[in-house]
C-alpha cells in the first residue's frame, strides 16, 4: 500500500507532466535544427536538391585520329600535279598569242583531241604541262605561230566507274581526291550483301587490267573501276 500510494502520486504530480512536455520540446528543437543544418548545405533549391557535379578529370594524350593520315593527304596532291590526260578528259587550251587558236577539247576514245590547225593529236599519258609543250613545238613548227604561249587546264576529269555491291552500279562523274568510302556513297552506299574487306580497283592505266586490293581510305583516280564483292557469308 506504501509503494502503490508513492506510485499513484509520483504519476498525478503536475511536474513529471511538466517535464516531459519540456523533454520531448527540446527534442523536437533539436531535430528540427539538425534538419535546417543539412539544408542549409545544398547548393541547388527547391525540394529535391541535386548532387555537385564531380569534378572534370584531366584528358591523358591526344584524340584518336578520325579519317585518312596525312600520307593520302599528300598522295592526293601528288595525283593532282602529275594527272595523265586519257579518254573522257575535257580540257581547254588558250593561246595567248593569238586567240583564235584557243579552244576546249575533250579527249575521245582513242585518247585524241582534235587542235585547231593542227589535227588530231595522241594525248594520253600526258600532262597538262607535258601538252603545253607539244603545242607549242607543232604551232611553231609548223609556221602558224612565231612566239606561241600557250596553257593548257584540265576542265574535267573522265568519270569513274562502280560495280558490285552497291544499290546504283554504274559511272560516275570524278570529284578530286575521291576515296573509296566517298565512291560507294555516290553509289548509293552497300547493299546488305557487300564485302567492305576484299574491294579492288582497276587503275585506268594499269596493264593486263589487273586489280588490287584496297581500303575505305584509298584514293580513286578517274577511270579507275571499283569493284565491291559480295561476302561469303
Amino acid at each position: 500500500m506504501i509503494g502503490g500510494s508513492c506510485f499513484s502520486g509520483w504519476w498525478a504530480s503536475g511536474d513529471v507532466v511538466v517535464n516531459a512536455r519540456v523533454f520531448f520540446s527540446r527534442a523536437l528543437a533539436a531535430a528540427v535544427a539538425v534538419f535546417l543544418a543539412g539544408c542549409s548545405d545544398r547548393t541547388t533549391t527547391g525540394i529535391y536538391a541535386l548532387p555537385l557535379a564531380p569534378e572534370t578529370v584531366p584528358q591523358v594524350g591526344v584524340p584518336p585520329q578520325v579519317g585518312p593520315t596525312n600520307a593520302p593527304d599528300r598522295e592526293c596532291k601528288q595525283q593532282q600535279t602529275e594527272y595523265k590526260l586519257g579518254s573522257g578528259d575535257k580540257i581547254r587550251v588558250v593561246v595567248l598569242s593569238d586567240p583564235q587558236f584557243s579552244g576546249d577539247y575533250e579527249v575521245n576514245s582513242a585518247g585524241t583531241i582534235n587542235a585547231r590547225m593542227l589535227g588530231n593529236m595522241s594525248v594520253t599519258g600526258s600532262t597538262t604541262a607535258d601538252l603545253e609543250e607539244q603545242l607549242k613545238s607543232r604551232y611553231l613548227s609548223a609556221g602558224f605561230l612565231t612566239d606561241p604561249r600557250i596553257s593548257v587546264e584540265l576542265v574535267s576529269y573522265r568519270p569513274f566507274f562502280i560495280i558490285g555491291e552497291v544499290s546504283r552500279p554504274g559511272s560516275f562523274q570524278y570529284l578530286s581526291c575521291l576515296r573509296v568510302v566517298q565512291a560507294v556513297a555516290v553509289a548509293g552506299g552497300y547493299t546488305r550483301r557487300a564485302s567492305r574487306a576484299r574491294i579492288t580497283i582497276r587503275r585506268f592505266f594499269s596493264n593486263f587490267a589487273e586489280e588490287e586490293y584496297v581500303t575505305e581510305d584509298t584514293l580513286v583516280e578517274p577511270g579507275d573501276v571499283v569493284r565491291v564483292p559480295e561476302r561469303y557469308f
